[in-house]
């Protein structure tokens, strides 16, 4: 665990820096994410601040900056949370350099407690691509829980790939021992 990862909501401060660790990272981040070619320009970060602000607001999805030892290195947060049902799907990525160092996996964690605590939230689930191992072994370090595949559910760059579909429950009982559930 990395004790000096903090999560920082999204402003527009951050805007420049967020732009840039997008930016000087597009190739390693385009192989998994499908919308770096609508990040084009700082405004294009701000826009997608703006967005994350709103959401923010309504009390409907948090995103955050994830901060290590001072910098931005990446950014994690609930993609929607479904109130009614309690739910919520997570989403995060780190630029390269912040790669493989327990960065994500204490940012996300942290998330995981925001959502159980917080946002009052029932299940939290992540989708990663069958073949990105790397997202993949997060959820699985964390006590997720494999449900299956969705098949073709994400078009990436004229692409269609499957993803793996994992949960965790607030019943669970690695949710609440490791400090994560209620």
């Amino acid at each position: 665990m990395q004790p000096d990862v903090t999560l920082q909501p999204l402003n527009q401060g951050l805007a420049p820096a967020l732009f840039a660790l997008t930016d000087c990272n597009r190739r390693f981040l385009r192989e998994w994410l499908p919308w770096l070619d609508q990040v084009r320009t700082v405004d294009d970060t701000r826009h997608f601040i703006e967005s994350a602000e709103r959401m923010a607001a309504s009390n409907s999805a948090p995103t955050f900056a994830i901060i290590h030892a001072g910098d931005l290195c990446g950014v994690t947060g609930f993609h929607s949370i479904n109130k009614p049902h309690g739910t919520g799907s997570i989403g995060y990525w780190l630029g390269q350099d912040h790669t493989g160092q327990g960065i994500a996996t204490t940012a996300v964690r942290q998330l995981i407690t925001i959502g159980f605590t917080e946002c009052d939230l029932n299940r939290i689930e992540i989708r990663c691509a069958v073949n990105n191992r790397q997202s993949r072994a997060l959820p699985e370090r964390l006590g997720f829980i494999h449900e299956g595949t969705l098949r073709q559910s994400e078009r990436l760059y004229g692409r269609f790939v499957d993803q793996v579909l994992y949960s965790l429950l607030a019943s669970d009982s690695h949710a609440s021992t490791s400090g994560t559930g209620k």
